[in-house]
């Protein structure tokens, strides 16, 4: 009974209540209701849909540092998996709960609110997607032998409910990857998915007008539609023929599309690959870009030339640069996650560091320079960073060109002037008047450090910084520490011994005089 009244429970109190958003479509771009066109740099993290019952990497570290992590590499929207089971209450398993202590003894669904609680905080738009029905295989329609189109439904309007107060929940992508049995105008009311996603749609709507309604495609079809291969969820050609009735300013259509590390079609092979690809895309989806739809690439990816086929990363690069000539500014990365068997992730097999070449390419797609290449100090330490440069979000890295300089006297973690402080990047290391160790003084300080959570191998700290200064400054901070910190978010560090040397990220680096921030955290290991 208690589950049951947990499962159909308005959710009152969200951690971060602002008024809500009402999403639109307009003139072949996402809207908010103040008009202002969205733009999706989206990441997909999977789990959720899985016999895990929550989102993968758990295991490895804590879950805020990861949306820490991808806010710090530009992401500004997520899409989320998931399944019904996991929407029910189910009990969750592959929890590192050392590394993630506030999740003891929450199951599925209360995972579940907290992670869309914190991607709200943070500023991201939020795609749920209903990916397989029974938690494991992606069924080929919306409904199975034992999940029926009235459970599909009742489900869809449970998540378009049940997180109605969350101002950056987007849209629910209604059904992942139709295909095989799935047709389009095809006049059968059990595998016609444009009239199922239709009535979805109408109650989804209903639920929650602030949403948007994301629909993809299906794989092959009979009827208006081309006989080159496409991906599961990859075919709208038949839309042409046949438009779907959803109100057009609620409607995004959500393509999957993917390269030979997924599966060698014959097009790959063709001697004038990968010139040969935009027609391919542009009868796809493509045409429905130019005749003035929303398209949002719900997933592309691969591995990118770090294993699998080496045509993956020449393919990749064709298509971003398809996406950006065809003005497609909306889409999702498949995936953060480095355990997707066939395409890898952001992230290297550590679930921390990411593929930097990977982030480069979607900095292209986004139209940013790359960061460590676009000419600018991003370590804040007087130097600008020079083209080429892997390790430039090194606070150690002082060449900015290439590797990190040898050690010298000022960056060697040793407490030359007998301070009590240990010298990272500081010119005045020699002094003893020097005690800020970075270079100039700062008039920001930490102001303390709170242990939010502790067990017997390790503990989470809040940290509470404070400008008393009487300028507003790109910050960095030096502080002590006990034990190795293993995850920060909000912030990136180094550390050396149990001295440990902070700066902002992109969004919170300068701190305005006479104020505080309190948002950055840590986990460590004692």
């Amino acid at each position: 009974m208690c589950k049951l009244f947990r499962r159909y429970l308005f959710l009152i109190l969200m951690v971060y209540s602002l008024p809500s958003l009402s999403f639109t479509v307009n003139n072949g771009k996402i809207n908010n209701k103040l008009n202002q066109v969205v733009v999706l740099r989206g990441v997909n993290w999977f789990g959720f849909e899985t016999g895990d019952h929550v989102v993968h990497g758990l295991w490895a570290r804590p879950w805020k540092s990861m949306i820490g992590q991808m806010k710090n590499l530009g992401f500004n929207a997520v899409r989320i998996p998931v399944c019904p089971a996991s929407l029910y209450g189910a009990s969750v398993s592959s929890i590192n709960y050392g590394q993630n202590p506030d999740l003891v003894g929450k199951n599925s669904l209360e995972i579940l609110d907290l992670v869309m609680n914190e991607f709200n905080k943070q500023g991201f738009y939020i795609l749920l997607d209903h990916h397989s029905p029974d938690c494991s295989a992606i069924s080929e329609l919306w409904t199975t032998s034992v999940y029926t189109e009235a459970n599909w439904i009742n489900d869809l309007v449970y998540m378009a409910n049940r997180y109605k107060a969350l101002p950056k929940f987007l849209g629910i992508d209604l059904k992942n990857e139709p295909h095989g049995m799935a047709t389009w105008g095809a006049n059968n009311p059990l595998t016609d998915w444009n009239k199922a996603a239709e009535r979805a749609s109408a109650a989804v709507l209903a639920a929650n007008p602030n949403l948007l309604v994301f629909v993809e495609g299906i794989q092959e079809s009979n009827a208006c539609s081309g006989k080159i291969a496409h991906w599961w969820g990859g075919n709208l050609e038949p839309l042409k023929c046949t438009p779907l009735n959803i109100p057009a300013n609620k409607l995004v259509l959500s393509p999957h599309v993917y390269g030979p590390d997924v599966s060698m079609q014959t097009y790959f092979n063709a001697a004038t690959f990968p010139n040969n690809m935009p027609a391919i895309w542009n009868a796809h989806f493509g045409q429905f870009v130019t005749a003035g739809y929303a398209v949002a690439i719900g997933e592309f990816g691969g591995k990118y030339g770090h294993g699998g086929n080496a045509k993956d990363k020449v393919w990749q690069n064709a298509f971003v640069k398809y996406m950006l000539n065809k003005k497609i500014t909306n889409s999702f990365y498949w995936s953060w996650n480095p355990n997707s068997g066939d395409t890898g992730g952001i992230l290297q097999n550590d679930w921390t560091t990411p593929w930097n070449d990977k982030v480069d390419l979607l900095l292209t797609l986004w139209r940013k320079k790359s960061v460590c290449s676009d000419g600018l100090d991003n370590d804040n330490d007087g130097l600008v960073d020079y083209p080429n440069d892997p390790g430039c979000l090194s606070v150690l890295d002082g060449d900015e060109a290439n590797a990190p300089t040898p050690v010298t006297a000022c960056t060697d973690g040793i407490d030359n002037d007998n301070d009590g402080f240990i010298d990272l990047i500081d010119l005045g290391c020699s002094s003893k008047a020097d005690n800020s160790e970075a270079n100039p003084a700062s008039g920001v300080k930490v102001k303390s450090v709170e242990i939010t959570s502790s067990w017997t191998t390790g503990y989470c700290a809040l940290i509470h910084l404070q400008n008393s200064g009487s300028v507003a400054e790109i910050w960095k901070v030096n502080f002590a520490t006990e034990g190795k910190i293993n995850s920060m978010w909000n912030a990136v560090y180094t550390q050396v011994g149990s001295s440990v040397l902070m700066r902002g990220a992109a969004w919170n680096e300068v701190m305005p005089a006479g104020t505080s921030l309190d948002t950055i955290g840590f986990c460590a290991d004692r």
